[in-house]
């Protein structure tokens, strides 16, 4: 008998109501597990995983920057505090007028002696308030002519010597030609006017000697001397500047007023030169029987000079006057009153350009005279 070597069939499980089998052990299939989430679950894991070394990234570097600018700012404030605490020397212009990187000069302390200083210093003034007193000095002479002078014929000659101590001081006019212009009736006003203007404004000028300046004696001495420096301009400058206003202000209660006082030592020059002035315009007087109040006014004049000079000199900018006929104004023309001229400014640097704050005023044809 031949035996059946084939594999016995395995019933089909059924899930039918009729009745259940009960498959072997051996031949059950394996239960379905539920889908494995292990592959997901890690996948999330490392997505979080890597948005939380994004977000360490983030702050690590933000912490970074933030403590490198904190260091910036300690370090720049030790810095500051440094150069605030430096010694006074390095705030001393070198007298070569060379100032080295390493040695730049740095606002002075405010608690410190020059921070004092230049705390209490009065502000400068207005460039329209340096005009309009150059302006009014202007009037009043031309006020002062036409009111006390006549242009009628004189007999004789201007007074050589009274003629010799006006025109001390390189005026732009020669003597000769000034005596001309007075004795003649056509041009005597414009005379009178530039002799008087001459007079009172030369003698406010930084270079005029002290026997003849309207400036007070110490500082009209002091400047004399301070000419004579062998220093670098820009340096000079810069030192005349800060002098400038500081001794002005340490003068101000003496020479500040508004008024002169019998023992102002000015009165002195003041007086010469009315005298020198009366000796050549005397004989042009309009009325000799108003010759005190002529010469009441005329003082006015010279004193109204010496205020003004002295306001100029106060300034830590660098004032000229400008006599020099410019060549477009042509032969017979002649200043009457000189330019006001700025040729420094309020840090003691001179400009690049002179900057006129007061234009000249001219007298024209005078070519037949000139």
């Amino acid at each position: 008998m031949t035996s059946d070597t084939s594999k016995p069939t395995l019933p089909t499980p059924s899930n039918s109501s009729g009745g259940s089998h009960t498959p072997s052990r051996s031949s059950a299939p394996k239960p379905s597990s539920p889908p494995d989430n292990r592959t997901s679950d890690h996948g999330r894991q490392e997505d979080s995983n890597s948005i939380s070394r994004g977000a360490a990234a983030g702050i690590g570097v933000g912490c970074a920057v933030a403590g490198a600018l904190i260091a910036a700012a300690i370090i720049a404030l030790l810095f500051r505090r440094r150069r605030r605490h430096r010694p006074a020397r390095s705030d001393v212009i070198p007298l070569n007028g060379f100032v080295s990187a390493e040695k730049s000069v740095a606002s002075p302390d405010p608690s410190s002696p020059a921070g004092v200083v230049d705390r209490n210093l009065p502000q400068p003034a207005e460039d329209q308030a340096l005009g309009g007193e150059m302006s009014r000095l202007r009037t009043s002479i031309k006020n002062h002519v036409q009111s006390y002078y006549h242009t009628n014929s004189v007999p004789g000659s201007v007074d050589q010597a009274a003629l010799g101590l006006v025109a001390a001081g390189n005026m732009p006019l020669i003597a000769s030609t000034l005596a001309s212009l007075l004795s003649n009736p056509m041009t005597r006003v414009t005379a009178i006017r530039f002799c008087i203007a001459w007079v009172a404004i030369s003698r406010v000028d930084q270079y005029c000697e002290p026997s003849r300046s309207f400036l007070p004696p110490e500082i009209a001495s002091c400047l004399v001397s301070i000419a004579s420096a062998r220093e670098d301009p820009s340096t000079r400058l810069a030192f005349m500047s800060k002098w400038r206003a500081i001794t002005a202000n340490l003068l101000q209660s003496k020479y500040g007023h508004s008024t002169f006082t019998s023992y102002d030592p000015r009165n002195q020059n003041i007086s010469d030169a009315l005298g020198a002035l009366d000796s050549i315009l005397g004989p042009f007087a309009a009325d000799e029987r108003n010759s005190r109040e002529r010469l009441q006014k005329l003082e006015e004049i010279l004193r109204r000079a010496a205020r003004f000079g002295f306001l100029l000199f106060s300034q830590p900018s660098t004032w000229e006057f400008d006599w020099a006929t410019p060549p477009s104004a042509g032969r017979g023309a002649l200043a009457v009153s000189p330019a006001l001229v700025q040729v420094g400014d309020d840090n003691g640097r001179r400009l690049p350009r002179p900057r006129i704050v007061e234009e000249q005023e001219l007298a024209r044809g005078l070519e037949s005279y000139l």
